[in-house]
């Protein structure tokens, strides 16, 4: 392994490279099209890269969820839309989407009411930003946990191809 790098506030970009053991020439010999000194311009905020260099980033550190932060965090349109994913441990991902399901179970009779009409009035507003917003955490929960499945695939040996099967089987 190379020499790390001793500078204050690295991009995340450095700290991923540096956490997968790997110096630049390293790297970049795991992705096409990115030299030693395109990848230092990345991790120097001297230019930013393209979703492409994001993608190759993420396979060659083995961390997807740098996709996440790029769209969450670099992208216009993903800055908007796309929420930000923290990828902790799989039983607190666990938790935390049981934990947000039994939250929204009680308010489903309430959301169908809001909606039987087709519009949300002024009244109903309230209740369908609480409701909202417990939607939304699920879904944060449901992405952290793919994240994580991404994240831990090749570490502990998940057998994507099984899960991919079985998924489809349930289309």
């Amino acid at each position: 392994m190379g020499k790390q790098s001793t500078r204050k506030n690295k991009t995340i970009y450095q700290i991923c490279r540096e956490e997968a053991g790997l110096t630049r020439s390293e790297a970049c010999d795991k992705m096409e099209a990115v030299s030693d000194s395109r990848l230092e311009k990345f991790e120097y905020e001297l230019q930013d890269p393209t979703p492409y260099d994001i993608i190759q980033m993420a396979d060659a550190y083995k961390r997807p969820d740098l996709c996440n932060y790029y769209c969450s965090h670099k992208c216009e349109i993903g800055h908007r839309y796309v929420p930000e994913v923290k990828v902790t441990d799989l039983s607190n991902i666990i938790l935390e989407t049981i934990a947000s399901l039994n939250e929204i179970n009680p308010l489903t009779g309430r959301l169908i009411q809001i909606a039987r009409d087709g519009k949300i009035s002024d009244d109903e507003m309230k209740d369908f930003a609480y409701i909202s917003k417990k939607l939304n955490e699920i879904s944060l929960a449901i992405d952290s946990l793919n994240l994580w499945v991404d994240k831990t695939a090749s570490e502990q040996k998940l057998n994507l191809e099984l899960l991919h099967r079985e998924k489809d089987k349930l289309k």
